[in-house]
């Protein structure tokens, strides 16, 4: 007789368990609706946000960037945001060495350390060939790449936080 009990123990405890895990608790339903609107803090390459680029998110995560770095990219996304929208090579020129001195900057006061700092750098070394293009490109070829350069500084925010 002790066989029936336990398999009534079983199944009582199989109907149990699945109907627990089958019903969402209301803290992970208020939980869902409050973060639905939020921007996300963890991207895979279907987002978008890392195609084309050799930049590596922390396992789907931004990493974290000192202050510095971020104001320097800030800086530089004003840079660009403000520039003229009708530029000679001499303007292209000027933003050159503007972008150079706050890419410099940036180099100068890094503090970052471990998989942060070598994903820093893959995003970096890019942003610098393309700033020095500007210091050497002809106008065309400047106004080709000017749009290229905006969206590649602002996809630092895909990234990096600080």
């Amino acid at each position: 007789m002790s066989i029936p009990k336990f398999l009534a123990f079983l199944l009582l405890g199989t109907v149990l368990f699945s109907n627990s895990a089958c019903k969402p608790s209301a803290e992970k339903n208020e939980e869902a609706a409050g973060t639905a609107d939020q921007r996300p803090s963890i991207y895979t390459a279907k987002d978008g946000h890392t195609i084309g680029m050799n930049v590596e998110l922390n396992k789907g995560a931004k990493w974290e960037a000192n202050v510095e770095t971020t104001r320097g990219i800030d800086m530089m996304r004003g840079l660009l945001i403000d520039f003229k929208a009708d530029p000679t090579v001499e303007d292209y020129r000027a933003l050159h060495k503007k972008l150079a001195v706050e890419f410099q900057h940036i180099l100068q006061r890094c503090t970052m350390t471990g998989e942060a700092h070598t994903q820093l750098h893959n995003y970096l070394m890019p942003l610098k060939e393309k700033i020095d293009f500007l210091g050497t490109g002809k106008l065309n070829e400047c106004n080709a790449l000017l749009p290229e350069l905006k969206e590649y500084v602002m996809k630092y925010s895909h990234f990096f936080f600080s």
